[in-house]
């Protein structure tokens, strides 16, 4: 099948802040390059782009709907962001990954299982997604932090249009410490036990799967 007949579904959205009446739209180009790009417009005129840049093109229909997915993530956290914004909270990261729209990321279903402190979230190759993150962890974990990227090979790389990674849970210390890899990124979760007596890895594994039922 040719390249120009696997275009997915794009995302489009309309957002109020007062009086102002925001359009994001969301979609997949293969020339000039292939990318997935999110467009945030005030009346026709362009305020913000999101671009995340692929491998390369879209080559099978299996393919087609794994960008459908990564185009419906990409376009909820960019709506999320903006949504928490007009509502006064500040533009960050972590905005970016809390959504007021119904739609859980991985971080909201983890940080709702009781005990979970936070998550450290990085890419698929070891870099931490905030500066701020990486200077923290590595305060508190310095040995792990200078093993992470060799730790986090233990989820097979998988070959396709994007970096992903085999699925998974590794338990680095028992109801304390867990890797977590939902394909596109990876997560570190951090956990101070409550009286609950949780399964921690079935909890955290159960986020993972529930994050792709959804998605």
């Amino acid at each position: 099948m040719k390249t120009s007949n696997l275009i997915p579904n794009g995302r489009t959205s309309r957002i109020k802040k007062g009086e102002t009446s925001l359009q994001v739209q969301t979609e997949y180009a293969y020339r000039p390059y292939p990318r997935l790009t999110t467009t945030v417009l005030n009346d026709g005129q362009v305020l913000h782009k999101i671009e995340k840049k692929l491998d390369r093109p879209i080559e099978s229909v299996e393919e087609q709907s794994e960008i459908e997915r990564m185009i419906k993530r990409q376009h909820s956290d960019v709506v999320s962001i903006i949504e928490e914004n007009a509502a006064g909270k500040p533009t960050t990261l972590q905005a970016l990954k809390s959504s007021s729209s119904g739609y859980l990321t991985l971080t909201d279903r983890l940080k709702a299982i009781p005990g979970v402190q936070r998550t450290y979230d990085l890419d698929n190759e070891g870099n931490f997604l905030e500066q701020s993150e990486a200077d923290q962890f590595k305060k508190a974990y310095a040995a792990l932090f200078k093993g992470i990227r060799d730790l986090i090979e233990i989820f097979a790389a998988i070959p396709g249009i994007s970096m992903t990674r085999e699925k998974g849970v590794l338990e680095i210390e028992r109801d304390r410490l867990y890797l977590v890899s939902c394909g596109d990124e990876i997560c570190v979760v951090t956990i101070r036990p409550t009286a609950d007596n949780i399964a921690y890895e079935a909890a955290i594994k159960k986020a993972v799967d529930d994050y792709f039922a959804e998605g």
